[in-house]
């Protein structure tokens, strides 16, 4: 029989486990992955060279070990989703094998084939450096860190091929107003080089699996995602002044939960005489509105870690973000 000490110490083991385990995604890989896994691969002979083909039923095998312990770690769903990301890990998978031992060795001369079963262990510290290097499991998450990447089209600006080619007016100012209300933003410079331009879009269009990628590549707990528009509503000859309309439409996203937090909408029309500068002050403006509802949304959501209910958006004069 359990005595009531062992119950109470089970019970205050399994309430520290799941208040930890929020912490990191990347501490529950290296706790979830075994010390010892199997292998087990086949390879047909050729001109009967059983050496050769023996070192490639090795190598296979350490291959298909490795497969078994990242579908532990990271889930059977998310592995298959992530094939083309675990290309590279898996062609060196020998490169993660801190040491391995025949289980089964056979040749077969009637079929020409040569079978083995291994035992390795891997170095589970580089497997998950590589994982979060790749952006598949958390690394080190800062829980005071925020991406923001904003797909803008602004009439005052050329058409570009390409999302990095361009600093947004709505992204810079919108991250000046959250680092004003004490909110770390990823620089968006630090990011071209380690996130695909279509992990961004997808993540745009409300693919929450490409939000968090790029939180994961980042080391960022939230991720800011969304549209900006900018359009010339009036042009008053007369008086010489333009009426500029600037929409922003963000998605703020959990990294470890994979979760939308909120989402929200804000615009703002300037009349100004010089076009441009009515629309930095429009961009300006929606973006301070957006600023003051986003950084209060960040602090509730980072200490009580459950999604927000999200508040209805003021319906916009029309200006339709479909198109983007």
């Amino acid at each position: 029989m359990i005595s009531l000490r062992c119950v109470s110490a089970l019970w205050m083991g399994f309430l520290f486990f799941i208040s930890a385990g929020f912490c990191s995604v990347e501490v529950l890989a290296q706790e979830r992955m075994r010390d010892v896994y199997e292998g087990f691969a086949t390879v047909e002979v050729k001109r009967e060279n059983y050496v050769v083909s023996r070192n490639k039923a090795v190598q296979l095998a350490l291959k298909n070990g490795l497969k078994e312990a990242l579908k532990e770690i990271m889930g059977e769903e998310e592995f298959e989703a992530s094939q083309r990301d675990l290309r590279k890990i898996l062609r060196h998978a020998s490169h993660y094998v801190k040491s391995y031992r025949f289980l089964e060795a056979y040749d077969d001369p009637a079929n020409l084939t040569s079978e083995v079963r291994l035992e390795m262990r891997f170095f589970s510290s580089a497997v998950n450096q590589t994982l979060a290097g790749l952006g598949v499991i958390a690394g080190p998450v800062n829980e005071n860190k925020v991406v923001l990447l904003i797909n803008e089209k602004s009439f005052t600006s050329a058409p570009v091929t390409s999302f990095w080619d361009i600093i947004p007016i709505s992204e810079t100012q919108l991250a000046n107003n959250l680092t004003e209300n004490g909110i770390t933003v990823v620089d968006r410079e630090n990011l071209r080089d380690i996130v695909s331009e279509r992990t961004v879009l997808k993540a745009i269009q409300g693919d929450l699996s490409f939000a968090r990628k790029i939180g994961l590549k980042a080391g960022a707990d939230i991720v800011i995602v969304g549209t900006a528009v900018s359009s010339l509503r009036e042009e008053n000859i007369n008086k010489g002044t333009k009426t500029v309309q600037a929409n922003i439409n963000v998605k703020v996203v959990s990294t470890l939960e994979s979760s939308l937090i909120t989402a929200k909408t804000e615009f703002s029309t300037i009349k100004h005489g010089q076009a441009l500068q009515a629309e930095l002050e429009a961009f300006d403006i929606a973006s301070k509105k957006l600023s003051d509802f986003l950084t209060p949304s960040f602090h509730r959501y980072r200490e009580k870690g459950v999604e927000l209910p999200t508040k209805k958006a003021p319906e916009a004069p029309p200006m339709s973000m479909s198109d983007m």
